[in-house]
């Protein structure tokens, strides 16, 4: 189908249901919140990694626990994975936290949401060797641990809840247009939907991957092969349009499938008003990906 110009395959992208938990990294300043929730943020594709983590909003000092600027992460892993590989990776990757300068933490996953807590706090704090406190902040339980910037907040449990995932994948004229396309579609989610959180901040896009392998069949993930451009005439199934020398992959991750079909439909409207994007597609694993398939134009139409 056509929208605005550019072809929107009549297709559908297979949902992963995931464990999240939504964390609120607060800081001295906006940038130095931002660069530390990018920071803590790192290695975080699931291809790859332990746990996937994501920005979700700059949030305003009037909303949060400790009066300083924020930014909301989600971190998260597909709920095959179970509870207790979530746990862990969860206080793995915050367990670095008392590096960053000035960071404080805090539960920000809806309370109406949580389908368990994490006490993330009782392993954080032995960082503070024994001179750590323990006090409440509006409500919350909270240690305070002296740090060589002053001291570290953070909240004794972090909420977990279920959410869900979307993915794109955007055909372009060439790698510009990819890096363009990735970065409107990126502030349109950002700043217009909350509870929706993207890949590799700023851009949003990323390098996509197939299931398995074709030649490298004992690989878990390999290379997208239909939507690679310079092998386009060694693969009869490419889905690489005539004159196209790019493509990427756009994730979401949110609180709810209605937050993600939300996102997904700004992604997309962000995506087609850019210059040089020619189709907008979504990868199909045959389920094995997710059970539930949302279908483009039913995003459309939210």
């Amino acid at each position: 189908m056509d929208y605005k110009g550019v072809e929107v395959e009549d297709t559908y992208y297979e949902c992963t249901d995931l464990i999240i938990s939504r964390v609120l990294l607060t800081a001295i300043s906006e940038r130095v919140a931002l660069q530390e929730a990018i920071f803590l943020s790192g290695f975080s594709v699931i291809t790859a990694a332990p746990i996937q983590a994501c920005i979700d909003r700059l949030v305003h000092p009037s909303e949060t626990p400790d009066g300083r600027p924020g930014v909301l992460i989600q971190l998260n892993i597909p709920s095959s994975r179970n509870h207790e590989n979530f746990e862990k990776a969860v206080s793995d990757r915050l367990f670095i936290a008392p590096h960053l300068p000035t960071c404080s933490l805090f539960n920000a996953t809806p309370r109406d949401q949580e389908k368990f807590r994490i006490p993330v706090g009782d392993r954080i704090r032995r960082w503070g060797d024994g001179f750590e406190v323990e006090d409440e902040i509006d409500g919350r339980k909270v240690y305070r641990i002296p740090v060589m910037t002053g001291e570290m907040i953070v909240e004794k449990f972090l909420g977990a809840c279920e959410g869900t995932d979307g993915v794109l994948e955007v055909i372009t004229e060439n790698q510009s247009s990819s890096i363009i396309a990735m970065e409107n579609a990126a502030n349109r989610v950002l700043n217009e939907v909350d509870g929706a959180a993207i890949f590799c901040f700023p851009l949003g896009g990323v390098v996509g991957a197939k299931v398995g392998g074709i030649n490298y069949k004992n690989e878990r993930v390999t290379i997208p092969h239909i939507y690679c451009p310079t092998i386009r005439e060694k693969v009869p199934e490419s889905k690489i349009c005539e004159g196209a020398k790019s493509a990427f992959e756009f994730p979401i991750v949110g609180l709810n499938e209605n937050v993600v079909k939300n996102a997904m439909r700004l992604a997309i409207e962000a995506i087609a008003g850019t210059p040089g994007v020619k189709k907008i597609t979504a990868p199909s694993f045959g389920g094995q990906w997710g059970k539930r398939k949302i279908y483009l134009k039913d995003v459309l139409r939210a």
